[in-house]
């Protein structure tokens, strides 16, 4: 009965040093995250994300051509986002990339 006891604790000792060890064993991974860092991923944390949650943007991998994500970026300019026309070109070229229609 000791030994299955010790077994036990001896497992859970393991289970603990691993979760404290990798970082990403103990937390979700965040919408954005899956996303490769870039001046694009900045500018679409902070012009995008004023209105909408991130989830929102990367819903549509792989549904998006790169007009079609233009004619959506530019839309989202006339609602308000504030992007000037080199932002709108970087973050276009960003979201399809990482996130457009193959």
């Amino acid at each position: 009965m000791v030994h299955v006891r010790w077994l036990l604790l001896a497992g859970a000792a393991v289970l603990t040093v691993a979760i404290m060890v990798s970082p990403t064993a103990a937390r979700a991974v965040a919408p954005g995250d899956e996303l490769p860092d870039g001046e694009g991923k900045k500018i679409l944390q902070a012009s995008c994300t004023s209105c909408h949650d991130l989830s929102e943007v990367t819903k549509f991998r792989g549904y998006y051509t790169k007009a079609q994500w233009r004619d959506l970026v530019i839309t989202m300019v006339e609602y308000g986002a504030d992007l000037k026309q080199p932002e709108v070109d970087t973050l276009v070229d960003y979201l399809t990339q990482h996130l457009g229609k193959q």
